[in-house]
């Protein structure tokens, strides 16, 4: 964790009811006394803690307090509309700092399997499950009108998409419910899956993932070419911290 005070969590006994066993792990990762971070840019950080059986991630924030509650609150509303997330176990927060614990998520980020699928020669078959198993999944989140902003393969994860071992969202903080301009957000959640593939995927291939996703919709050239523009602009943006 980071340098600086430790404070107490905030409602430690019914934190403490809430989470049997795992309290003691919960507050020392609060505190900075177990975990060890795994990732950290200028305003949060993540904390990984392994147990005895699985792993448990902490989502650390100095600020963005209402980002953080946002994450919470979706990660117990997608699943009811389809959509798999890591399991939510704790949320911590006191004055502007805030905690949110997760349990592990087991597999590999998706861009690494299309890599490996590249290489290893079974790329259409990832692709046929990518129609299969992510296109519906993001078609119920924009029927339920919400909308993603962060989809990109690296925020989806599977076990191993050679089987039929549903796909989990992280990441899933951003996730809203637009007023107007939908058709807008929905355009920019497909554009970021295209833009984030690392590896040549051919035309007809993005076109079944439309269909999968929306057959009407992927007719409609001037749609499928909004999606072609937003995903060049998005791979032109340099990383937000590199």
């Amino acid at each position: 964790m980071q340098p600086g005070n430790k404070p107490e969590p905030p409602d430690s006994p019914r934190l403490e009811a809430s989470l049997g066993g795992l309290y003691g792990v919960v507050a020392g990762m609060w505190q900075g006394t177990s975990g060890r971070i795994v990732r950290c840019v200028p305003t949060r950080w993540t904390a990984a803690q392994e147990l005895a059986d699985g792993w448990l991630f902490a989502k650390c924030r100095r600020g963005e307090r209402a980002r953080a509650a946002a994450e919470w609150r979706w990660l117990h509303v997608l699943p009811l509309i389809g959509l798999r997330t890591p399991r939510p176990i704790a949320w911590v927060g006191r004055g502007s700092r805030t905690m949110l614990v997760t349990r592990g998520v087991a597999g590999r980020p998706l861009d690494a399997w299309f890599v490996d699928a590249a290489r290893e020669g079974w790329l259409p078959q990832l692709c046929a499950w990518a129609c299969r198993e992510v296109a519906p999944r993001v078609r119920a989140l924009h029927a339920a009108g919400l909308v993603y902003r962060d989809l990109y393969w690296n925020h989806v994860v599977a076990l191993d998409p050679r089987g039929d071992a549903p796909p989990t969202f992280l990441d899933v903080e951003r996730v809203f419910r637009p007023l107007w301009r939908r058709r807008r957000w929905n355009v920019k959640d497909l554009a970021g899956l295209a833009s984030s593939l690392p590896v040549a995927v051919s035309g007809s291939a993005l076109l079944r993932f439309l269909r999968a996703y929306d057959p009407a919709m992927a007719r409609d050239r001037r749609w499928v070419r909004a999606i072609a523009r937003k995903a060049a602009r998005i791979r032109a943006h340099a990383p937000r911290f590199g």
